[in-house]
This record gives structure tokens, sequence and C-alpha cells, in this order.
């Protein structure tokens, strides 16, 4: 089993879920968020007498979804995601995967990939 992390344009969270339910996945977490990667936001601002300054922006809104899904399902995931996501320009997103040991459903006790269904 494998976790997905994806950080993504708020803009493109309703295109990427489209996508994700297409590819077959339904089941995500989902969060607003802060961050930023490498390049910094950065606006020029025209004071009252008209010297201008520059202000930088730590942090840039975003959208997490957070996904479980099985080793062999990782590449479709992967597509599913780039297919909504990719314009070829800094921000588009990033996408985490990171192996999970164990699932238990609560309800039944019954673990491993079968709580994925």
């Amino acid at each position: 089993m494998k976790e997905a992390f994806i950080v993504i344009r708020p803009s493109r969270f309703f295109k990427t879920k489209e996508a994700l339910v297409a590819a077959g996945f339904n089941a995500l977490y989902t969060k607003e968020v802060l961050g930023r990667g490498k390049q910094r936001v950065v606006y020029a601002l025209t004071e009252g007498d008209g010297d201008a300054e520059t202000v930088g922006i730590d942090f840039v809104a975003k959208r997490l979804l957070d996904i479980y899904v099985r080793d062999e399902d990782v590449d479709r995931l992967i597509e599913a995601v780039l297919s909504a996501n990719s314009h070829g320009c800094p921000g588009d997103g990033k996408l985490f995967i990171l192996p999970v040991e164990n699932a238990v459903r609560v309800r039944t006790g019954e673990q491993g990939e079968d709580v994925l269904v």
C-alpha cells in the first residue's frame, strides 16, 4: 500500500478530483494549506511618494489531497494527477508517494489492502 500526498493549486482541485474519480480513485482526504516551493512570490508596491517597494510573500494557498492506494495503482494515480495539473509552470504542484505498513478498518478490525475497498 502507498499513501500519496498531492499538493496542487486550489483552482485545479475540481479538475483533479474529476480525473481521480474517472481513474477509479473515489476515496480521498483534502484540506486547504499554505506553503511555498523554491520560488518566492514578489510584488512591487507603489508608495504614496512614488517609490516602489518589493515585498515577498512566503506562503501561497494550496490544496493538499491525501489518498491511499494499492501498489499496483500508483502509476494510474500519477497519470491522473499529471493530466489535471501539469501545465509546465512553476507551482503546478508536487506528488509524494510513501509506503504504508498497514491499515485497519475500525468498524470490523479488518486489516491490510482489503481496507481500501
